[in-house]
């Protein structure tokens, strides 16, 4: 029993280091996809989502990539801390939780915005938003295995111990 606890030991840690490894990535891509989703969209947000008549279309502007830029920081830096806590908790350094409160809001925001992708789309425009849909889907599952993985690697370690 000592060595299938031991496999299955090694088997959640590999999974949580993976995630946690997933998870830097996310950061990445998230603040790429909003970084290019502005530039190709640029127009359209400022024509249609920020109509301020008093203000002039480069202060507008600035004040889009203001806010574009702090979400981008909120998100990378919420990415990365996710993502080393992950990996530190997968190496058996550290086997604090708290971090597994951002990947389930992470998880659960990557599926509440997959609807997003599919509103107001051309033709043309499909083959994009089921790839981003796809993406956000591996992301969002990755992240309820980590959550998964955690839990399982705690329920292991009181069973380790309560052998021991």
């Amino acid at each position: 029993m000592d060595n299938e606890i031991k496999k299955l030991t090694k088997k959640y840690e590999s999974n949580m280091i993976i995630s946690g490894r997933g998870m830097l990535f996310l950061g990445l891509w998230s603040v790429f996809k909003l970084v290019v989703g502005y530039i190709f969209g640029a127009d359209k947000i400022i024509d249609t989502q920020l109509d301020l008549p008093e203000i002039d279309e480069a202060a507008t502007e600035l004040i889009v990539w203001l806010i574009i830029a702090v979400t981008g920081l909120v998100i990378m830096l919420s990415c990365l801390y996710v993502g080393i806590k992950a990996i530190r908790y997968g190496r058996g350094i550290k086997r604090k939780k708290g971090f597994l409160v951002i990947v389930v809001i992470i998880g659960v925001l990557n599926i509440v915005g997959i609807p997003g992708y599919f509103t107001e789309l051309k033709i043309s425009d499909w083959d994009s938003a089921i790839a981003s849909a796809l993406v956000d889907l591996t992301f969002a599952s990755m992240s309820f295995d980590m959550v998964y993985s955690a839990i399982r690697l705690g329920m292991l370690n009181k069973k380790r111990l309560k052998e021991a």
